[in-house]
């Protein structure tokens, strides 16, 4: 939840910055990229579940502002995420 950073993601592995930043690297991979690609995976499974708002979503996802949320939304999908969600998500049913 929040925003990950390379430090953090580096002091909870027990290696150095740079360390980890070598390895991505020898694997053809970058930070940036894999936290785009686990906010990938991460928003379309928080989509499909209607008791989060979207600006929930956004929140979950590291993002402070609901715009800056939809930017990136709508860059990756092609759609925003209320557009998105009319076409992909379940109706939300309370519980009985």
């Amino acid at each position: 939840m929040g925003r990950a950073t390379i430090e953090q993601i580096a002091q909870a592995l027990g290696i150095n910055v740079r360390t980890l930043q070598r390895r991505l690297e020898d694997s053809d991979a970058n930070f940036s990229d894999l936290v785009n690609e686990v906010r990938r995976d991460l928003v379309q499974r928080y989509m499909n579940n209607p008791i989060h708002s979207l600006g929930r979503i956004g929140e979950l996802l590291g993002y402070s502002l609901p715009s800056s949320f939809t930017r990136w939304f709508t860059a990756q999908f092609g759609t925003t995420p209320a557009v998105w969600r009319a076409a992909h998500g379940k109706p939300y049913l309370p519980p009985v």
